[in-house]
């Protein structure tokens, strides 16, 4: 009788030490070296091999002077990679060397759209080298070499998992949207998010600029726009602050796509006398609230056209994000009850739809556009598909949809008209549920109810000439009830979730059963390098805690 009590107790632990309590994963499951996003390729061996922080070296070959290879070796070396100190035995211990390969020049600017993020990395315990065509690659390479190193606690060593991997990622577009017009952001604050959206292996900030409650962004040519539209003059991003984001951006491999958004959302504009058509009430009286542009005024096109040649001259990136979404929200107020709006559209041939009128905001908007001097290929909100006729050279930005079925059957409809897409339908990370919403289904619509890491955007019934158009995707932070407070723990690391879906495989990340333990190791990871990570598995816990005096770390929130 005793030995079968025994065998009961025995098979009840091994199946609370998997399952844990109510099916829950148990909390101390978690991997150890796994990397995040999982690899295209990877081979362990067998080895693991011991470092120490003043052993160890990087190096850059003929890339000596490359900024943004020295700001990586910086980070790596004196931040991240060991937040924690550990005593170094005397003496015994051969350094340990890193050494990056990368074959093109190292580049003035950042990157562009189809930059090579490809790397080779192989970790042996005498050596670990890292090879690749651009410094993004090898910038991609040391993150995960980063990832090889964990802290074991028994032997108090810092120690590196030998590997083989060939890596790249399997979207050009991998991004996060941050919102900076209904509450600002710091730059301080900022800069923390493309720290970790580069350890997460993204590469395009999205910023949604302005909107209709603030204008934040620093106009040299137009500068009632900010004195009129900012919440207040601290509350603005100064020349100084936007160069500093985009240098920091590149420094970390990330674009930075500006979003300015047209001809809706656009009350914040205020300051440029005559930009806002007036809009009415059911009354007839004046609201205090104009928030679409005046198509009538000739002036205002002369001024976009201006105010967005200042634009390219201060954001490299080829994309230019121009809104166009919900311009209907506005019509009936702005265009449908104002007098003068419905004389024009009569003199213009329009009658009373204002589709047309929208069609004639947008006819003129794209030939401003390719009228710039610097050239930008222009990114809509997909209601420009839906309800007029995108200029050809577009990409169409997905944000709707109440299920995955009816995102990936918009995405089939856009690309059948051929043309490229980005999508943010699946990953509205503003919206927040109880539980581990990047991987359990909670409830409410496709934007509300998580499941983030199992919507993939080629996921639908098209050719292989429509996949090919899809260029990624960017989880959206919209920023009514997000600030500096709490940014990052909303962010993190449900938008990790985003980032493998877009980097990694399809056919290698099915299941988020297999995927959480790595999570739960980049969740510690990431708060023992000084950021605030939330629980993303339930109850569990890290090594260190994210308030603890980790002497190394400098990223003093």
């Amino acid at each position: 009788m005793q030995p079968l009590i025994l065998l009961l107790h025995l098979l009840i632990f091994v199946s609370i030490s998997h399952a844990w309590f109510y099916g829950r994963d148990a909390p101390d499951r978690w991997s150890v070296g796994g990397v995040w996003p999982l690899p295209h390729k990877i081979v362990y061996g067998s080895k693991n091999k011991t470092l120490y922080h003043d052993k160890i070296g990087i190096d850059l070959g003929g890339k000596k002077n490359c900024d943004v290879l020295l700001n990586m070796a910086d980070n790596y070396m004196n931040k991240w990679m060991f937040p924690f100190p550990v005593e170094v035995p005397t003496g015994g211990s051969d350094d340990y060397i890193i050494t990056v390969s990368v074959k093109e020049d190292c580049p003035t600017g950042p990157p562009i759209h189809g930059s090579s993020e490809e790397y080779f990395l192989r970790v042996s315990v005498g050596e670990a080298v890292i090879t690749a065509q651009t410094v993004w690659g090898a910038l991609r390479g040391m993150e995960t070499f980063s990832q090889l190193v964990f802290y074991d606690e028994k032997s108090k060593e810092y120690k590196v998992r030998t590997a083989e991997i060939v890596d790249r990622p399997r979207f050009p577009v991998r991004g996060i949207m941050i919102d900076t017009s209904r509450h600002f952001l710091s730059v301080k604050v900022i800069k923390r998010q493309l720290d970790i959206m580069a350890m997460n292996k993204l590469n395009v900030l999205h910023w949604h600029l302005v909107d209709s409650e603030s204008f934040p962004y620093t106009s040299a040519r137009f500068p009632e726009l900010h004195t009129v539209g900012a919440y207040s003059p601290r509350h603005v991003y100064s020349r100084k602050d936007v160069a500093d984001i985009i240098n920091y951006a590149r420094l970390h491999g990330i674009r930075v796509i500006p979003e300015f958004d047209l001809p809706g959302h656009t009350s914040a504009w205020r300051g440029k006398k005559g930009f806002l058509t007036e809009c009415f009430d059911e009354h007839g009286e004046l609201t205090n609230l104009p928030n679409l542009i005046d198509p009538m005024n000739e002036n205002n096109f002369a001024f976009i056209a201006e105010f967005l040649e200042e634009v390219t001259q201060t954001f490299s990136d080829p994309f230019l994000h121009l809104g166009g979404d919900e311009v209907s929200d506005y019509i009936v107020e702005c265009w449908e009850r104002n007098q003068k709006i419905q004389k024009f559209m009569r003199e213009k041939g329009m009658g009373n739809n204002t589709v047309l009128l929208e069609n004639y905001f947008f006819e003129k908007l794209f030939k401003i556009v390719k009228e710039l001097k610097i050239k930008r290929k222009p990114i809509f909100w997909q209601e420009l598909f839906d309800n007029n006729n995108p200029d050809p050279n577009s990409i169409i930005h997905i944000w709707k949809g109440n299920s995955h079925e009816e995102i990936y059957e918009y995405i089939h409809n856009v690309t059948a008209q051929n043309l490229p897409v980005i999508v943010s339908s699946c990953w509205y990370l503003n919206y927040i549920k109880y539980g581990a919403d990047w991987r359990d289904e909670i409830g409410g619509t496709a934007k509300s109810n998580s499941r983030y890491y199992y919507c993939d955007p080629t996921n639908f019934n098209g050719t292989d000439a429509q996949k090919q158009l899809v260029l990624g995707g960017i989880a959206a932070i919209w920023g009514e009830l997000v600030d500096n407070t709490n940014i990052e723990a909303r962010l993190w690391p449900r938008a990790s979730a985003v980032a493998e879906r877009l980097w990694s495989p399809a056919e290698k990340t099915q299941r988020a059963e297999d995927a959480w333990p790595r999570m739960h190791e980049l969740r510690c990871r990431l708060v023992s390098r000084g950021y605030r990570i939330q629980p993303n598995n339930n109850p569990d816990y890290c090594p260190f805690e994210f308030d603890e005096d980790l002497k190394n770390v400098r990223n003093e929130f």
